[in-house]
């Protein structure tokens, strides 16, 4: 597994960071996509394990 920084959208004039662990970019969308809703995700980025 690895740790992803996920970017999503939680309202109209705020985002938030925060970390993700999935096994690939594809399941890192899905978990955070079920956290903020579908469209919500606005990027996200491997992160290193340091």
């Amino acid at each position: 597994m690895y740790k992803y920084l996920v970017w999503a959208r939680i309202n109209q004039l705020q985002t938030i960071n925060t970390y993700v662990w999935a096994n690939d970019d594809l399941q890192t969308k899905q978990i955070a996509e079920a956290q903020f809703g579908k469209g919500n995700v606005l990027n996200w980025t491997r992160a290193s394990d340091q």
